[in-house]
């Protein structure tokens, strides 16, 4: 048995009541909310999806209300006993799929969401480290719907510490081997052992999964970014920062630090189009989600193929990333 520190009690004591408490909250109100949304979705454009986004927040709490029961009891089934740990973790593995693939369904549904996939053979092979863009927070569960269930994967995440305030996430994210990392941390070496220990432990059939923006794209950010390279003097980060409109330039210390401490791992990258309009709970309520064509792209770099020397490796990377951006520029073009 695992024991908790304090600052992580006492991020549970106070996390997993206010959830159980705004689920039972947003229930127990249904009968007031569900007609003023739908009435106001008649009478103003911008909630002509509210009733939709709002369901789709209790589906979340739902989840999140299930997932805080059912890992509590998978605690006390296998969790006090040492001999049972293979089926404590195997459990928690199908509790996470469960979590990501009823959140994305659940989006599909009711947002009448359709899914195109391109390179589609690139999900055959071995567990890859997988690099995906980030344009929203529903982006995360991708991987894990596309790739890791159909192929019985476990995954491996490189997750923002700040969405440990999220309990399922927290709970049976910190029980399976996933990284919380601390972006702005002083000592990034501590941050980047971690990774390296995650690699280096992760069998064949686990995926990595990193997110090398290490933010969620918006436009903002990419102008913030660019004034930043402009004034630190980096004038080829800053011609591949302008250059790319689609992402945001790469942070590639996480990824080299998995590629360095798993070398016989594939990279498996992973752009897609149509996310974007569940980047906020604006852009859900007021319906820019809705009937949207959702375009995946996969491409795969054997691992014979990924340069031995770190400077090569990280060419590679911003190569893929150049790729990266004309794909999803392609994509932006197509008709829906």
């Amino acid at each position: 048995m695992m024991w908790l520190t304090q600052h992580t009690l006492t991020r549970r004591l106070l996390s997993i009541p206010a959830y159980i408490m705004l689920t039972l909250l947003v229930l127990i109100s249904a009968p007031l909310w569900i007609p003023m949304i739908w009435l106001l979705g008649h009478i103003r454009p911008s909630a002509r999806s509210g009733l939709r986004c709002l369901t789709f927040v209790c589906l979340y709490l739902l989840c999140e209300t299930a997932g805080i029961v059912a890992s509590g009891w998978l605690w006390l089934r296998y969790g006090l006993s040492r001999k049972q740990q293979a089926h404590y973790l195997a459990a928690n593995s199908q509790l996470q799929y469960w979590w990501a693939d009823t959140l994305r369904r659940g989006a599909e549904k009711l947002f009448r969401l359709r899914f195109e996939i391109e390179g589609e053979e690139a999900l055959n092979g071995p567990a890859a480290i997988v690099l995906p863009r980030h344009t929203s927070i529903g982006d995360t569960v991708l991987p894990m719907s596309f790739y890791a269930i159909p192929k019985a994967f476990r995954v491996r995440y490189v997750l923002k510490r700040e969405l440990l305030l999220d309990p399922c996430l927290d709970i049976v994210g910190n029980r399976l081997p996933n990284a919380f990392v601390n972006r702005v941390a002083e000592d990034m070496d501590s941050e980047l052992k971690v990774l390296h220990k995650l690699a280096a432990t992760a069998a064949d059939d686990d995926a990595l999964v990193i997110y090398m923006e290490g933010t969620r794209f918006s436009t903002n950010k990419r102008q913030r970014i660019l004034r930043q390279l402009a004034a630190n003097d980096a004038p080829e980060a800053l011609r591949n920062a302008e250059r790319w409109t689609t992402v945001l330039p790469p942070r590639p210390a996480g990824a080299l630090t998995l590629m360095a401490a798993a070398p016989h791992k594939d990279l498996l990258f992973f752009a897609h189009s149509g996310f974007e309009g569940s980047a906020s709970f604006t852009s859900l309520f007021n319906g820019s989600w809705m009937d949207t064509t959702v375009r995946l792209s996969f491409w795969r770099i054997p691992a014979a193929d990924i340069p031995d020397d770190p400077e090569g490796r990280r060419a590679l990377l911003l190569e893929q990333w150049e790729l990266m951006h004309r794909k999803l520029s392609e994509m932006a073009d197509r008709p829906a």
